[in-house]
Formats: C-alpha cells, sequence, structure tokens
C-alpha cells in the first residue's frame, strides 16, 4: 500500500504540475480555451472573465500538483485535489458525450487528447486522488505548518511571475500552429484540405439508427441529430485558416503570407490595448521598413472603426482584418510583430519589444539561423525550467523531511526525558 500511496501521489501531482505550468507559460491560449467552454456553455456573456479565470485554473492546478507531490499540508490538499479531479471528470464525460469542443486543452497547446482520452485520463486521476484521500492520515510532514505553507507561498509567485511576464510578453514555448519555423504553405492547405464525415441519427419504432448522407432514410424515419468528425490524418486543431477582408468587406487572398521575401505582420485582436505609444511604435516600424522596401501589415480582428481611430487611412502599411481566432493564434500579444520570409515564420516579438534599430541586421541573417537560435532559446526554456521546478520539489522534500524528523525526534527525547528527571529529583534530596 506504500508504494501504491507514492506511485498516486506522484502521478497525480506530476500531471497538475505540468497541467498548470503550460497553461500558465500561455495564459492568453488559456483565457481562449475558457471562451470556447464559456461559449459551449451559453455563457458567452461571461467573456469578460476569461483571463482572471484562466491564471487563477492555471495557478490553481499548479499549486495543487505542487502540494500533492510534496506533501505539503496533505489534509487539507487531498480534499482539494479530489474536489478539483472530481468536477474535471464530469466537465469532460459531458465533452466527451455532447462533443461542445475539440480538445479540453488540458495541457495548452503543447499536447491535445481526444475527448475519449482527455475522460479516461481524468478518470485515471480521479481514482489517484481518492487513494491519497483516503490515505492522507498515513502522510507525514516534511516540515512544520508555517514551512509548508511558506513553501506554497514561494511557489505560487514564481507561477504568477512567470504568468504576468507570459501576458507581457509571448510565450516562451510556443506550441501552436503558428510558430517560428512553421511553412505556412502547408499549414493552410493541410486546413483546407481536411476531410470530415457527417452521421446522421434517425429512430424509428423506438430505435435508433446512424445513416450517411449517401444513405439517408425515407420520410418514416425521424431525424434525432447528427454529428460530425475528422477522418483525414490531420489533427486537428483550435487555429483556424487565414482569410482577409479590406475595409470594403472584400476578400483579399492569401498570398501575402507566401509572400517570396521578407514580410511584417502587425496582429491586433483588442484594440483597446494599444496606447498612443504604442501606435507610434508601429508607425515608426512602419516608415523604419518602408526604408528597406518593405511594407507593413496591420491584421486586426477589431471593427473597421476601431481599427481606424487609430491608425491614418494613408500610411506605410495595410490594414487588413481577420477572424479573431486566426490573428490570436498568430501572435499572442495584441500588437505583436511576426516577421514571414517566403511563407516560412521567421520570429515573433511582443507589442513595444519590435528590433526597429536592428532590423536591417535582423535581415542581412539567413532566417533559418534566427528561426533555429528561436527554438533553442525555446527548448531551454523548457528544459531549465522544468528542470528548476522538479528539482526544487525533490530537494526540498527531501531535505524537509531530514530536518523535520530531526526536530521532531529532539522534540520527543525531550518529553520523554523530563517526567525521569522530576522522578529523579526527589530521590536524590530525600537523605539531605
Amino acid at each position: 500500500m506504500k508504494l501504491l500511496r507514492a506511485l498516486c501521489r506522484f502521478a497525480f501531482g506530476i500531471l497538475f504540475v505540468l497541467s498548470g505550468f503550460l497553461k500558465s507559460i500561455d495564459p492568453i491560449g488559456t483565457a481562449l480555451k475558457v471562451k470556447e467552454y464559456l461559449g459551449a456553455m451559453g455563457l458567452d456573456s461571461l467573456d469578460f472573465v476569461s483571463i482572471p479565470a484562466a491564471i487563477l485554473l492555471a495557478a490553481s492546478e499548479f499549486l495543487v500538483g505542487v502540494a500533492v507531490l510534496k506533501g505539503l499540508r496533505i489534509q487539507l490538499f487531498s480534499k482539494i485535489a479530489l474536489g478539483f479531479i472530481s468536477f474535471f471528470t464530469l466537465l469532460t464525460l459531458w465533452i466527451a458525450v455532447a462533443n461542445p469542443i475539440s480538445d479540453c486543452g488540458c495541457f495548452g497547446e503543447a499536447m491535445h487528447l481526444s475527448n475519449r482520452g482527455t475522460f479516461l485520463k481524468n478518470v485515471a486521476l480521479f481514482a489517484a486522488a481518492l487513494l491519497v484521500f483516503f490515505q492522507r492520515k498515513r502522510f507525514k510532514p516534511i516540515a512544520t505548518p508555517k514551512v509548508e505553507w511558506g513553501y506554497l507561498a514561494i511557489y505560487a509567485a514564481l507561477i504568477l511571475v512567470l504568468q504576468g511576464y507570459s501576458l507581457r510578453n509571448i510565450p516562451q514555448i510556443d506550441f501552436g500552429i503558428y510558430k517560428p519555423g512553421t511553412d505556412l504553405i502547408a499549414t493552410q492547405q493541410e486546413l483546407q484540405e481536411r476531410e470530415y464525415e457527417t452521421t446522421l441519427i434517425y429512430s424509428k419504432d423506438g430505435k435508433e439508427e446512424t445513416f450517411t448522407l449517401n444513405n439517408i432514410p425515407d420520410s418514416t424515419w425521424t431525424f434525432v441529430d447528427s454529428r460530425t468528425e475528422l477522418v483525414s490524418e490531420a489533427a486537428e486543431d483550435a487555429s483556424v485558416e487565414f482569410s482577409f477582408i479590406d475595409a470594403h468587406g472584400n476578400p483579399v487572398g492569401n498570398e501575402i503570407l507566401m509572400h517570396d521575401g521578407p514580410v511584417f505582420f502587425i496582429s491586433i485582436y483588442n484594440s483597446r490595448a494599444l496606447g498612443e505609444k504604442s501606435v507610434e511604435k508601429i508607425l515608426a516600424l512602419a516608415d523604419t521598413l518602408q526604408a528597406h522596401n518593405l511594407k507593413l501589415y496591420i491584421i486586426s480582428a477589431n471593427p473597421v472603426e476601431e481599427t481606424e481611430a487609430l491608425f491614418n487611412e494613408s500610411g506605410n502599411y495595410e490594414i487588413l482584418y481577420s477572424d479573431y481566432k486566426a490573428v490570436i493564434s498568430f501572435n499572442r500579444s495584441s500588437g505583436g510583430l511576426t516577421y514571414i520570409n517566403n511563407g516560412i515564420i521567421v520570429e515573433k516579438w511582443a507589442r513595444g519589444n519590435y528590433p526597429t534599430a536592428q532590423l536591417g541586421e535582423i535581415l542581412s541573417q539567413d532566417p533559418e539561423i534566427i528561426t533555429a537560435t528561436a527554438q533553442i532559446n525555446e527548448h531551454l526554456f523548457a528544459e531549465i525550467s522544468l528542470f528548476i521546478i522538479l528539482f526544487l520539489i525533490v530537494m526540498i522534500r527531501f531535505f524537509s523531511k531530514i530536518i523535520y524528523n530531526r526536530h521532531f525526534a529532539q522534540i520527543t527525547h525531550i518529553h520523554l526525558e523530563s517526567p525521569q528527571k522530576e522522578d529523579e529529583q526527589p530521590t536524590s534530596s530525600g537523605p539531605q
């Protein structure tokens, strides 16, 4: 039982730590998934809570995972963990049955599971949490209560700092469909070539049967429901195909994405996030690109009136409009810059971090080297971050248990000796 208890604690804790960490790297992407859930539940009016809810969800998952993995305040957090996974299990059961969204977003954009696979994963985690809950009194503390709360406060501060940095910039690790190195030509073709199969459910005489579009039953059958599933080999993705229109609603070809040579895009999905300084930096970037005979495209997901209120109609840029989901997938920073060369995404920058002064140097470099450097930095960040988190968890738990056990042994020893000394005192003073 001791081994099983340790395995359940480890499995539950490590998966929650990873889930919370990956969501914290990309809080905007997590907020986008929260919006999908709210939309599926008919709660679109609550979209304004998506970012706070995403931050709270990711931080909570991470801290619950750390607490269970390290055995911190296990009496309390075993109950919280069971409550968390109970809610998630019921939620993913609904998703597996109703199929309102294509992906649960459990691990952000890093890993996509089918709705059925997500439910089965949560069933296994529920079993692990249940065992930890019933065995919670058998776990030994690793430190005093104040010290354990101190550990949790440190981890809370770390994860909130990571989220704050990711919100202000772009994700340190880009797992999305439009990450550096992505071939936009191949990606757009893949999105266009996906094949779906629609099945129709009809009932007759109390029995339900499934039909295809090519095999529709006669009028004696009653239509019940329809289901559409992806049948091509390409995996479903949360992003959508880019399609552009101008301010008058006229369609614009996607050829600008596959332009032969360098091209730069500013993605704006929230015009309210752009102040005067941000707009000035965009205009300065457009002028610098113009000096290199390059054009800046501003891709907006906002209404025409809001966008044109920020930018003049004439300038060294062109304003186009696209779907909100596509724009936010292209660059997580509203006002973020994306550099594309020959249809391949080279690098991204957050709003305000434009490399305007270094533009000439960037254009003189091999785009593949820039992309490779960005990818190496992402891998290093992921490996170093996870190593630090897991190293701290293991080492703090190990040394805390040693220190706490010695402290507990000293207290026990003192309490055991105290009655003996009190009994010996009258005996020694008697003869005197």
